[in-house]
């Protein structure tokens, strides 16, 4: 497992100079992911093929596998004849047929009047002269009435004809109200009293001179119709998922097998659209998702192992997804990748995977709203949950928050779409359940995520935390000075850490095994002196302080031992940076060969705190031991020991590789000040008797006061002594 481990880290690792390889490298993993995920979505895609034709009787029951919207060709077409015939033709009116009716009955009646004027005539001969010389040919009733009539009543004829075929011609008359005009002319005739010949000739000739002057505009009609038909929208039927389309034993008819075609079930074959709608979809989804790790969140973009672990754990949870899905689309735990990427990576990240999920997921249930918005508003809530895990909130509680939040989220949605009371209650067991789910998922795959991409989360820190831990057992039974110790550095900060935006459960556990490596040899460090020999009063400053600074190593070498996370070895390892022994190196400057004395052997190897966290615990531990030497501690006294380390360190450079500003300083100061007064807070006087017993209780320590007391360490300002020297002597 180890030899696979580092493989896949070498294989994924920032190369140094060769910026282009690791560019191609993304590309490929970038398209893998890209193709497994489409993989994954478009399962469905390819629907079982059903071999049914027209007429012939079902043999199954046909259900829809996802809801599908579809134009229906036939009714589309009869609405097209239906929006066609319902659009008017368009007419144009021919004035020259009015003019040329008037002009014809004017004709008509010149020609009626000229014979009318010949006294020479006979009445047949009158007949037969009209009927040769009149412009239009008339019926036999109208040439009668014509020679007939007198003058005046030929001029009566003549206007009354006229009127009538401006009153028609005007309003317009067209080829299929022809017959109706003509009628309604004869009718007019009769209602006029002018007799029976007179009336006779108006509606002869009436009949005979009106024609059609509305004329059919084609260009205009088509134009029209063309436009209805634009505007007319298709017709579209929709079939949701899980409808039946054929009952078995019904006759299969030509709605049914179109039905079955735009599901792609007649001939069992995918949709390149979908496809191609699909792949735009994942490929946008991806390329924002990066832009977004790019400009929001680059300690992630920039680190190839960690987006590894980004789309492993998207395609695990829509793997799982969507094996639930095909139970229930409620019950599908997909908050699970959301609570994975807030504990192994970052909380903003979690809320990007959880609104990748949703929208994934959204593709596997066919974009059912409630399902997507369970899974969207599950997983933020799964993310705002697991943020608390520094103050003791496990992933139980993280499940069952969840579970409540999708409860809610379910049946909302539920009562919105006014479904049944029961249904809605049993989707929402469902959703909680997926709630529950994803936090038992996140449980078990938790530890072999954080051992693959070698990740220490919050939750194996707090475990590390537990005093029944071997190590930290060891530490109290062995050196249990050291053990207070770090517990009180602990507390300073973590404190501290809240104030200025560091990793409050890092520094706690950090703190606690920055100094184990003194249990190989706990009695040269002056905490751990209880009633002995102080070993370094036989020793020479150089052995002492190779023997105090060796206890970084001896811390590195137990944390292999106990496979204690990169986080703590790095604390273990900065926590004193290059800072001077100085009470060795003062002892040996003082020997007789004090001038041949090189600083840089007196000096911890470092390297200098490279986090905020490393920096917290160096600063801390400094500043207990240095006020635990105060022999009567008061507000002012530890206020300037602690502002003096603060200062030294600065100076000297030890905080010049992490992130603390100025403000920052002065913030964990006040903090440090304020721990530290409440908890060396001067002594009442106790009673001579009280004074004696505890004089005699503390008599087998004294020679480590004296020792202490040879720098100065009595002397009311404990900043004169070098914190870590402190400890060690």
């Amino acid at each position: 497992m180890i030899s696979v481990n580092s493989k896949l880290r070498d294989l994924f690792a920032q190369p140094a100079n060769l910026y282009a390889h690791s560019l191609i490298r993304r590309m490929v993993v970038f398209f893998i992911f890209f193709a497994l995920y489409m993989l994954c979505l478009s399962a469905d895609f390819i629907p079982e093929k059903i071999s049914l034709e027209v007429g012939q009787v079902s043999d199954r029951d046909v259900i829809a596998p996802r809801t599908v919207s579809y134009v229906d060709s036939a009714k589309t077409k009869k609405l097209e004849l239906e929006v066609m015939a319902s659009v008017a033709n368009v007419y144009d009116m021919d004035i020259a047929v009015m003019t040329k009716a008037e002009e014809d009955v004017k004709n008509i009646f010149h020609v009626a009047q000229a014979v009318q004027i010949d006294k020479t005539l006979t009445i047949e001969q009158k007949k037969e002269k009209l009927t040769h010389e009149l412009p239009v040919i008339l019926s036999i009733s109208v040439v009668n009435g014509l020679a007939n009539l007198d003058e005046a009543g030929l001029v009566k004829a003549e206007d009354y004809t006229k009127s009538i075929l401006r009153k028609y011609l005007q309003r317009g008359i067209r080829d299929d109200d022809l017959d109706i005009a003509r009628k309604q002319v004869v009718l007019e005739a009769e209602e006029l009293g002018l007799g029976k010949e007179a009336e006779a000739v108006v509606a002869g000739i009436a009949q005979t001179l009106i024609r059609p002057n509305f004329i059919l505009n084609v260009r205009e009609t088509d134009k029209r119709k063309q436009a209805a038909l634009a505007n007319m929208e298709s017709v579209r039927e929709t079939v949701k998922k899980g409808q039946i389309l054929v009952r078995r034993g019904d006759i299969v008819t030509n709605e049914q097998i179109q039905v079955m075609e735009e599901l792609g079930l007649y001939a069992g074959n995918i949709s390149e659209v979908r496809i191609l709608g699909l792949t735009i979809f994942v490929l946008l989804v991806m390329g924002i998702s990066l832009a977004y790790l790019y400009k929001f969140a680059p300690h992630v973009y920039e680190n190839n192992m960690v987006l590894l672990l980004l789309g492993l754990i998207v395609l695990v949870t829509l793997l799982i997804g969507k094996v639930a899905h095909y139970y229930s689309d409620f019950a599908a735990p997909m908050a699970a990748g959301a609570l994975l990427t807030a504990i192994l990576i970052d909380s903003r990240v979690g809320l990007l995977i959880s609104v990748i999920m949703a929208m994934f997921f959204g593709v596997i249930v066919d974009h059912d709203l409630r399902s997507v918005a369970s899974a969207l508003i599950g997983g933020m809530a799964g993310v705002y949950s697991v943020t608390k895990m520094a103050h003791g909130y496990s992933l139980t509680k993280a499940g069952v928050w969840i579970a409540a939040i999708n409860l809610l989220v379910i049946g909302s949605t539920g009562l919105i779409q006014q479904l049944n009371g029961t249904e809605v209650l049993l989707q929402g067991l469902m959703g909680a359940i997926s709630g529950i789910m994803s936090a038992v998922i996140t449980t078990g795959l938790l530890p072999y995520l954080e051992h693959a991409f070698n990740i220490t989360t919050p939750i194996k820190l707090l475990d590390l935390a537990k005093p029944n831990h071997p190590l930290l057992q060891r530490l109290l039974l062995d050196a249990p000075g050291t053990y207070h110790h770090s517990v009180l550095v602990g507390n300073l900060a973590e404190t501290a850490a809240v104030t200025v935006g560091a990793d409050p459960v890092v520094v706690r556990v950090g703190a606690y095994y920055h100094d184990i490596g003194k249990i190989k040899r706990p009695y040269f460090f002056i905490e751990n002196q209880s009633g002995c020999e102080n070993p370094h009063d036989k020793i020479a400053p150089s052995l002492s302080t190779l023997i105090v600074t060796s206890h970084i190593k001896d811390g590195l070498d137990l944390c292999k031992d106990y496979k204690l996370p990169q986080v703590i070895v790095d604390i273990i390892q900065q926590h004193h940076g290059t800072t001077l022994v100085s009470f060795f190196y003062k002892r040996a400057t003082e020997n007789e060969h004090g001038e041949c004395v090189i600083e840089a052997d007196f000096r911890y190897e470092g390297p200098t705190p490279q986090t905020k966290e490393a920096a917290l615990i160096m600063l801390a531990d400094a500043c207990e031991a240095a006020v635990r030497s105060i022999s009567k501690p008061n507000v002012n006294r530890i206020e300037a020991t602690v502002r003096k380390i603060i200062r030294e360190r600065l100076q000297e450079g030890q905080l010049d590789d992490c992130n603390l500003t100025l403000r920052d300083l002065r913030v964990i100061g006040d903090v440090f000040i304020r721990l530290l007064s409440s908890m060396f807070h001067s002594r009442i006087e106790y009673p001579e008797a009280l004074k004696e017993l505890e004089r005699r209780k503390n008599k087998n320590g004294n020679c480590c006061k004296q020792l202490a007391g040879k720098d100065g360490s009595n002397s009311g300002n404990g900043a004169n002594v070098d914190a870590s020297t402190k400890q060690g002597c």
